[in-house]
């Protein structure tokens, strides 16, 4: 279908398998890989991310709200899924009938999932320092309690997140809260659980922590910085970002351009318009960056509009009206990054694409891997 706005991001589901399969390659063939596939997929799409880790290997899927794991099902995807920790009391019995495993986070989720009239299986997240989510250990004993007794929740498994991934001794600490968490398990009868601490850097830095799952996210969508990105070089997923000149003007010297500010110009000057802006999650103010026209860098100028950007193309000759603009990607021999883009738009990698993606039309490289 032909874009009616001609501004797009373009996600190559293809990279998104590749990465599962060097998730894979580093955890062994005995571990489930359950893909993170929140935040709708950081942006991309819950269930189109999900089959494409699906192809790429893991076993099981994991978002963080309900709607995407309807999606997921929706889509005829019958994999399990884990639900994380989103869930008030009195969603539970609806959030139950979704036919995934749900995450008892504290007491309140604990009692609404085991009332909630339905069976549902249930991981427990265990509080092992992050201080976000999860059952401190003073409740531990009550969730082996509730489980054992209750006719539909069935505890199938203990997982928690480490935060500091940098610091060795800190996640040694939390492991061993962790490890404590599994032992009141098990010592409740709770056998062959599923045991996962390990979401991306982990995977990537601590072999002794897989256990028998693992939960990467980030990485499979190439959204790993810094040391972590030289390890098994994801590829990106957010493969580029795109659009086309709608108008070009050019000025004389001495106009005075309103939007560029009161002083006039010192020469001749060529100005195109992109359709898109802030409203897509780009910034309004300065530094505004750079893209590429016809292979060459432009400079982006004055302010970012709400819908729409101009480029300064004077030195770009061949610029037209339906010129190719990239805003992040490749273009003849010249790119734009992904650290100069975030750059650009004070964040980190890890934003771009669930901060770019929920508004920009999508276009699937390998729709059908």
């Amino acid at each position: 279908m032909a874009l009616l706005r001609p501004t797009w991001i373009e996600i190559d589901l293809k990279a998104l398998a590749y990465n599962v399969s060097l998730v894979r390659r580093r955890v062994g063939p005995d571990v489930r890989i359950f893909a993170v596939v929140k935040s709708h997929g950081f942006g991309c799409g819950a269930a189109i991310s999900a089959r494409a880790a699906i192809e790429g290997g893991a076993d099981a899927v994991a978002v963080g709200d309900p709607h995407d794991a309807r999606e997921i099902r929706d889509a005829g995807i019958d994999v399990p899924i884990l639900l994380y920790a989103s869930t008030p009391p009195d969603m539970a019995a609806e959030v139950a009938s979704l036919d995934v495993t749900v995450t008892i986070h504290d007491l309140d989720s604990l009692h609404a999932f085991a009332a909630a009239g339905r069976p549902v299986e249930a991981f427990m997240k265990a509080e092992v320092g992050l201080g976000r989510l999860g059952v401190p250990e003073a409740d531990w004993e009550s969730v082996f309690e509730v489980a054992q007794s209750s006719d539909n929740l069935a505890l199938t498994g203990v997982y928690t997140h480490l935060n500091a991934p940098d610091d060795r001794d800190w996640i040694m600490a939390q492991i061993a809260v962790y490890e404590r968490a599994c032992a009141g398990a098990e010592a409740h009868g709770f056998r062959d659980l599923t045991r996962m601490v390990a979401s991306s850097h982990v995977v990537l830095g601590y072999s002794e922590l897989r256990y028998n799952a693992v939960n990467p996210g980030r990485f499979l969508f190439g959204l790993v910085e810094g040391r972590w990105a030289e390890v098994d070089h994801a590829r990106p997923v957010m493969a580029a970002i795109k659009s086309r000149i709608i108008q070009t003007k050019t000025f004389a010297a001495g106009d005075v351009v309103g939007f560029l500010g009161p002083e006039p110009l010192t020469g001749p000057t060529r100005l195109a318009v992109l359709p898109i802006g802030f409203g897509d999650g780009f910034n309004h103010l300065a530094p505004l960056g750079e893209l590429l026209v016809e292979g060459q860098r432009a400079p982006i100028v004055g302010r970012r509009g709400i819908e729409h950007t101009v480029i300064d193309v004077t030195r770009v000759p061949g610029a037209e009206v339906g010129s190719e603009a990239v805003l992040l990607g490749a273009q003849g021999h010249s790119e734009i990054t992904p650290d100069e883009l975030a750059g650009w738009l004070g964040l980190p990698v890890l934003e771009l694409l669930p901060r770019l993606a929920r508004t920009l039309p999508k276009v699937y490289l390998q729709e059908n891997l």
